[in-house]
């Protein structure tokens, strides 16, 4: 059976990708704008990404982020890398990622305890997002639960295609809300450590190779040394675990769109180039 190297995307909206398509040609020749919006054919991606999902593995484009916005999401770049570096290979990535999203509650892991439910999902609203912005409560583990869900029916759909599965790289672009109030990023790292130990657990025979890279988080957010450090810290006393500084890279949040910048996302470029600084961690 062939193998299928299956790589994770998930976080919040900076691993949704709020990279605006019209700010490409500030970056970009036309033929490599073309080449992002046509797509990366052997690198296909199954998504639920905020509000909008693929239903299956499709070619990895510009596009697999949001419903209401032209976006790009860090999944291009990451498909530009393996494409160039790895010419005619198939790669499969699975992205789940949710906007505004917090670990403390939404990505709860069952190891984290509290008031993790099983039993939570997108679906106890009929517009989850736009519920979790306006307020009503939500039961806590919901955005962990449909990542399992989604890594599930995506080893499923291609072991049912005659592969055999394997996650080698989870790439964890998140924290941004936790970052808001000091006992939250206080608690981050239990909870992040908590969430690896049930993935290994879930997908033990499936990611016993598997790399965890965590990226750190913009200058913007209230506690972000708190969290960066803590993320840095973890990654240095475990052998499967890596951290990505995205602050020594030089990613960029203060320019665009440049009618009215959006400091809170990476800019255009940099969503691209955070893609491109993930793959460059993946073990093979």
């Amino acid at each position: 059976m062939k193998k299928a190297r299956i790589i994770v995307l998930a976080g919040q909206s900076n691993a949704v990708g709020v990279g605006h398509v019209k700010c490409l040609p500030r970056h970009f020749s036309a033929e490599k704008i073309r080449e992002y919006m046509e797509g990366y054919p052997d690198i296909r991606i199954n998504y639920f990404s905020h509000d909008k999902k693929s239903g299956g593995f499709v070619t990895t484009a510009a596009g697999c982020t949001e419903k209401t916005k032209d976006t790009i999401g860090p999944e291009v770049g990451m498909a530009e890398y393996l494409t160039q570096n790895f010419p005619g290979e198939e790669f499969f990535i699975v992205k789940c990622a949710f906007g505004g999203m917090s670990l403390w509650r939404d990505f709860r892991s069952p190891s984290c305890g509290g008031s993790y439910d099983p039993t939570a999902f997108a679906d106890q609203y009929e517009d989850m997002i736009l519920s979790v912005f306006s307020g009503k409560p939500v039961r806590a583990g919901w955005c962990y639960n449909e990542l399992v869900k989604l890594l599930q029916e995506s080893i499923a759909a291609l072991e049912a295609k005659g592969y055999t599965p394997a996650i080698c790289a989870f790439c964890w672009m998140q924290g941004e809300s936790d970052a808001e109030a000091a006992d939250t990023a206080a608690q981050y790292i239990g909870l992040y450590d908590a969430m690896l130990q049930d993935l290994r657990a879930a997908f033990s025979g499936y990611a016993d190779n598997c790399r965890f890279i965590d990226a750190g988080i913009s200058q913007i957010w209230k506690c972000h040394d708190v969290i960066n450090a803590a993320k840095k810290s973890y990654a240095l006393t475990r052998n499967d675990c890596v951290y990505l500084d995205t602050v020594e890279a030089g990613l960029t949040t203060e320019f665009e769109p440049p009618e009215e910048p959006d400091t809170y996302h990476y800019d255009t470029d940099c969503v691209i180039r955070l893609g491109q600084l993930f793959a460059q961690q993946f073990p093979f």
